[in-house]
């Protein structure tokens, strides 16, 4: 659902900080130092939920530029990334701080939003604290594997164990996300209905409660699939999808959480003009499979609709009269290819000015990998091809036309005895900038297949982040702990791996 960020950053920080300070400003710093742990008068939740999303969007639609090229979605020229050099102490340390103290704050406010609204006794902001938390720490737990979870941003407590917060083996993230998730449904479904979201404040959802619930939900089934290769979730699986009024996920592409810039000039992709803009690009890799190519990544015969909506032809080739997409090479450290030479995004796309937080073509593509594994009986190739269809018309392309019908036929034909990497792969493109959720696809399912380029640095794609020396000072003995144990057992490397990636 397309809600416009039509309110500033700083003016947000700015209001919640005025509220924290001047709403405890008749107890007097006397009592707050004598009683940290006491709630600051009630503090505005509104103000706090309003925050939580501006502040960490910003990197999630940047994860295109690291992981997005580990995976190989995307390929910038002339870029350091693109010779997949992550062994970069600041990189990773960059990465690590923007998610636990900076982004406005975000998960300083998410997890400050569930303690007041415990202590006011608002369960629904409670759950949407929660479901805010789960997803933020989500994808930083899936690049570095052992994370501070419950114990993070809580400095507002003003105990040793906030300040200094244990890190928390994967496993046990992933219990306490799915737990939190599990609440949180639970809160929003039995709350009462006096208890509102604001919805000039909520930036994915208009203050819709129910649709809050099939986010958590749908979400789930993302965390629990990703941990499926670790344990049995089957169970779980099937019940959420066995049971729609107690566990509603999406169902359209209009229940979709979209987050859109009130200005398209934010937009990461916005075509400013400067060269910056026209080094950001597909990688040949995704192209080719686009095409109906891809070598043994070829999931279709015929062309992906996708493609001429995400990239433009090249120059050259148009000027020739024979329209063709180029992808860029991977691992190339100076391209000196003209970019007449190379697609460049099209106007849809510098344009597009929208980040899906979750699909429902991923809620599909999950449900098609739980038939084939036969967590639950429905049919594995006709969710597919409607996740594929509802991927398609998400982008606004007619999926009607015989241009579309002919794809979709072809992903179908060829689809037997390829059911895992067509649905690993159209999981990979169906957001193709969303280069968190594509780097963890490709560790799990192990497609599509990637090859090194000719100037590759390195001699593996890497499999995680590594805990830089700067973040682990700062709390280095909870640190040397996660390190010491499984699965890194002393090799804090980018070749370790995460918890469930096998």
């Amino acid at each position: 659902m397309k809600k416009i960020l039509n309110k500033s950053f700083k003016k947000i920080h700015f209001l919640i900080v005025f509220t924290l300070i001047f709403s405890g400003c008749d107890k007097g710093l006397e009592s707050i130092n004598i009683n940290p742990n006491e709630s600051v008068s009630n503090p505005s939740l509104d103000l706090l939920f309003g925050a939580i999303a501006p502040g960490f969007i910003g990197q999630t639609i940047d994860s295109y530029g690291i992981t997005g090229h580990f995976c190989q979605q995307f390929a910038n020229k002339n870029s350091d990334a693109g010779i997949l050099n992550q062994d970069d102490d600041a990189r990773a340390r960059r990465t690590w701080e923007t998610a636990y103290s900076e982004n406005n704050g975000a998960l300083r406010n998410a997890t400050f939003l569930i303690y007041e609204a415990k202590n006011q006794d608002n369960q629904v902001y409670q759950a949407i604290g929660k479901i805010y938390k789960v997803y933020m720490l989500s994808y930083i737990t899936d690049l570095f594997g052992d994370i501070p979870y419950e114990d993070a941003g809580q400095a507002f407590l003003f105990d040793d164990k906030s300040f200094l917060p244990k890190y928390d083996p994967q496993e046990m993230v992933y219990k306490q996300m799915n737990d939190d998730l599990i609440a949180a449904n639970e809160m929003l479904s039995s709350a009462e209905a006096n208890q509102l979201i604001d919805e000039d404040r909520d930036l994915l959802f208009q203050g819709d409660r129910l649709s809050w619930r099939k986010f958590a939900n749908t979400l789930r089934l993302r965390l629990l699939m990703r941990s499926s290769n670790k344990q049995d979730v089957s169970s779980q699986i099937a019940t959420i999808f066995s049971s729609p009024t107690e566990y509603p996920v999406l169902s359209t592409i209009e229940e979709e959480p979209v987050f859109s810039y009130a200005s398209s000039s934010d937009w990461l992709f916005y075509d400013n003009g400067t060269d910056d803009i026209y080094d950001r690009r597909i990688s040949a890799t995704a192209v080719d499979i686009m095409k109906g190519e891809g070598g043994d990544n070829k999931v279709s015969d015929v062309q992906d609709p996708r493609l001429s909506f995400l990239i433009d032809p090249t120059e050259n080739s148009v000027n020739a009269g024979t329209p063709e997409f180029v992808g860029q090479p991977v691992g190339v450290a100076t391209d000196n290819a003209p970019n007449a030479e190379r697609s460049l995004l099209s106007n849809n796309f510098t344009s597009l000015n929208k980040f899906w937080l979750i699909t429902y073509a991923e809620l599909l593509l999950i449900k098609a990998e739980a038939a084939h594994r036969g967590f639950i009986t429905d049919d594995s190739k006709a969710l597919t091809l409607a996740a594929v269809e509802a991927s398609i018309g998400r982008y606004g392309i007619d999926t009607n036309t015989t241009e579309a019908q002919s794809f979709l036929s072809s992903v179908g034909d060829n689809f037997d005895g390829n059911e895992l990497k067509t649905i690993a792969i159209q999981r990979w493109l169906n957001q193709i900038n969303d280069g968190f959720e594509g780097y963890s696809v490709w560790r799990r399912m192990n497609f599509p297949t990637l090859t090194l380029g000719p100037d590759i640095s390195v001699t593996q794609i890497p499999t995680r982040y590594f805990y830089s020396s700067k973040t682990t000072d700062k709390n280095q003995a909870n640190a040397d702990i996660a390190i010491a144990r499984a699965p890194l057992n002393g090799q804090n490397t980018i070749y370790s791996k995460v918890w469930w990636d096998d």
